[in-house]
């Protein structure tokens, strides 16, 4: 079924994560979402004081520098909900299941509060569009740039579905 055959522009939802870095000591510290609507949010995470993980590799890539994080930073708690709130019980599609997942569980399991939407993996749209709209799908990603900031990268996806949509491209 392709949902883009409908006539409205579907909502479709993309979040992305920012880390401190790739191995099992990272922690999340930008979260950002993005929909196809043009509704998104992104904030930084105050880090726990037991999360001290950080790769400089990491923060080349994203730009965010750690005191930042405790200067502008959400808490854990705060976060969680903030996210829970604006995606509500809503299927959000990530770039990176495994590791979206694990900062999140982190994230989560932190504040001691539990998601209330699902996370999908992008691949998964091919169960929504057709083959014809994920070929137009990769083939406009691959001409976006990759900010590596959570919102952007979030946005990326989203105005990717919309550029390929008919009569919503130009947004």
């Amino acid at each position: 079924m392709d949902i883009l055959a409908a006539s409205d522009l579907p909502l479709i939802t993309f979040i992305d994560i920012e880390a401190s870095g790739l191995g099992l000591d990272s922690y999340p510290i930008e979260l950002g979402w993005a929909d196809t609507l043009g509704n998104g949010d992104g904030f930084l995470v105050r880090p726990l004081n037991d999360w001290t993980h950080w790769d400089p590799v990491a923060e080349s890539i994203h730009g965010i520098a750690r005191d930042e994080l405790f200067e502008r930073g959400l808490h854990v708690a705060d976060a969680a909900e903030k996210l829970n709130d604006m995606l509500g019980f809503e299927t959000v599609f990530c770039d990176a299941l495994d590791s979206d997942q694990f900062w999140l569980s982190k994230l989560f399991e932190n504040a001691g509060v539990e998601f209330s939407f699902k996370l999908a993996d992008f691949y998964q749209l091919h169960k929504l569009l057709s083959k014809e709209h994920m070929l137009s799908l990769q083939h406009v990603l691959q001409d976006l740039p990759i900010p590596h900031r959570a919102q952007a990268d979030a946005e990326r996806y989203a105005k990717a579905i919309v550029t390929g949509y008919p009569n919503h491209g130009t947004r």
